[in-house]
């Protein structure tokens, strides 16, 4: 069979042909996140050292460490160490807002303006790891706004929730009772990791056509026009790689990647796709060379089982569309709000990866997926990016590790041990509470919008459509994902700053917890290597139970929301 053969069979059944770029897709991920987990896993041991980036970024790092008065071997407990992280990430957060909210003083400026509340979210959205944007124009910030507040917050949180997995793999690695020194955790995910990617990733998007540039806008005279139109530009480039490598996610356009000047053709997708799922991919496979190989490899088959579910569900559902429209004839999936430069799998697969970490960049319009399609991006987003962000998704992952090993402990008769570790009643306390509380951030803001007559009246759409796009919205906040299905007013006093709660909760609230469990691990020693009196963490029987706790946990929480939301959408649009 010749290869013209071969193409013109895929070509004739374009659901075999998307099913292929999934897989293509997923494989990519593993690939990239395999290549780089080896250097990750020694930025986890303390062996930056022996790294080939050290004779650079090792004196970038004792630099700053200098400056700060900081000495890396001053170590820090629970207390010390989360205080300085909230410290350091507020003093940011206030720098930030005075350069946005009066940045009429500051360069660059003209004639950009942003509102109070509008300021306090935006500020505590990129702060937060979270992008989640409530304006469209651009040019509501200064070009000082967006390289400075913005693209400083981006390196911000994500060197933050990197040092946050530092001194969580530190505390069940070690047996001291500390969890390391957050400020030289920080210079490390910093300049050993993300700002060496970031350049990179800008330098490729560069030479791919991206713009870089320092003007705010250039003139264009669109046909029939009275006048010029102002098309926004900047450090393009430099945005989008830190925007995608820290997993933020927001963007200068409105439109975001699906933007021709933020993603001008297939090979700048597959790079965004790339640089946001590298970090979390390869961060999750270093715990094999941290800890134990099977029980790493047993958390890549667990995760990705999901990320192929979810892709496949979101990706066929998109196929397939809706009766109404497949029955008008010539159809090739629903399209509607898609790239058509990339087609429908490259842009499906683009945004189930986006939600998968927390990065929530949106390659195409969120609201004009099928009801199947967006819940299938909703899973991902109620199990708070099971994946996760930078550093983030390590955390969450062990969160629900510990759980599912008490459970299935308790369940055979065994100990529950992890890492020759005993799981005590203080362990299995903040797991619960770290598990429990993305749900009641997410359902309780829910609930009480739904009882706002002047809230609901922004809704475009009907009563099922109008509770997903709402979950949606907080599920993306309280997960510090970003991305947005819309199809209401968020621009509002009552969004900007309930979001921005939802927020800082979602990140910090949630992050205080998992640290403070660290903490407990880094008190206690090894008991003694594995026995058969413990649970292997590394079988599959495991993996089989990890995964149906995920999905316990986090979905089961949501089913009454899918029922009156999503489910019923498709129920209607399917005639059940």
């Amino acid at each position: 069979m010749t290869s013209e053969s071969i193409y013109q069979i895929i070509d004739s059944n374009r659901g075999v042909s998307g099913i292929i770029i999934v897989f293509i897709y997923i494989f990519l991920a593993l690939l990239f996140g395999y290549l780089i987990s080896n250097y990750i896993s020694k930025l986890y041991m303390d062996e930056e050292d022996k790294t080939w980036l050290y004779p650079l970024s090792g004196r970038v790092t004792n630099f700053f460490e200098k400056l700060l008065g900081e000495d890396k071997n001053k170590k820090m407990k629970f207390k010390d160490y989360f205080l300085n992280l909230l410290i350091f990430n507020a003093a940011a957060g206030v720098i930030a807002f005075i350069a946005i909210y009066f940045q009429r003083f500051f360069p660059f400026y003209d004639d950009n303006k942003m509102g109070l509340s509008l300021t306090f979210n935006t500020v505590v959205s990129f702060l937060t790891n979270t992008d989640l944007e409530h304006f469209s124009n651009p040019l509501k910030l200064s070009i000082f706004s967006w390289t400075f507040s913005i693209m400083g917050l981006m390196f911000l949180s994500a060197a933050t929730g990197f040092a946050a997995s530092m001194a969580f793999v530190r505390g069940i690695r070690n047996d001291d009772g500390f969890i390391g020194n957050f400020y030289h955790d920080f210079l490390v995910s910093l300049f050993y990791l993300i700002f060496p990617l970031s350049i990179l990733g800008a330098v490729i998007f560069i030479l791919a056509g991206v713009p870089e540039t320092l003007r705010a806008y250039i003139d264009v005279y669109p046909l029939f026009s009275s006048g010029p139109e102002k098309l926004p530009l900047g450090p393009i480039a430099t945005f989008i790689a830190i925007k995608y490598v820290g997993t933020n996610g927001g963007g200068i356009y409105g439109a975001n990647a699906a933007y021709p000047l933020g993603n001008p053709n297939w090979f700048t997708n597959i790079v965004s796709y790339i640089l946001l799922i590298i970090i979390p991919t390869g961060s999750i496979m270093a715990l094999g060379r941290v800890f134990i190989k099977r029980f790493a490899n047993m958390l890549v088959y667990v995760l990705f089982t999901i990320f192929a579910i979810t892709s496949l569900m979101t990706y066929l559902s998109e196929f397939i569309g809706i009766p109404e429209i497949s029955a008008l004839g010539s159809y090739s999936g629903n399209m509607i709000g898609k790239e058509v430069y990339l087609g429908l799998a490259p842009t499906v697969m683009f945004q189930v990866g986006s939600v998968f970490t927390s990065t929530g960049a949106a390659s195409g319009s969120i609201i004009s997926y099928t009801p199947v399609g967006i819940l299938g991006l909703l899973i991902n987003l109620v199990l708070n990016d099971p994946l996760g962000g930078v550093g983030t998704g390590v955390i969450n992952i062990f969160t629900y590790v510990i759980f599912t090993v008490f459970i299935s402990s308790l369940m055979v008769g065994k100990l529950p041990e992890i890492m020759s570790i005993r799981i005590g009643s203080r362990e299995m306390k903040y797991s619960t509470i770290a598990l429990l509380s993305h749900p009641l951030i997410v359902l309780i803001p829910l609930g009480v919008t739904l009882l706002i007559p002047g809230v609901m009246e922004t809704f475009l759409n009907g009563h099922a459509s109008n509770i997903t796009n709402l979950l949606y919205e907080f599920a993306s906040a309280a997960s510090n994902n970003g991305s947005e299905a819309g199809g209401f007013l968020t621009d509002s006093n009552y969004f900007n700053y309930l979001d921005g709660i939802i927020m800082l909760l979602g990140r910090y609230l949630i992050l205080g917890i998992q640290l403070l469990l660290a903490q407990q691990f880094a008190f206690k020693k090894p008991k003694s290597e594995y026995t058969r009196a413990t649970i292997d963490i590394g079988s599959p029987a495991f993996g089989f139970m990890l995964f149906a706790v995920i999905i316990m946990i986090g979905l089961l929480s949501y089913l009454p929301v899918f029922a009156l939301g999503p489910l019923y959408s498709w129920a209607r649009a399917f005639g059940i």
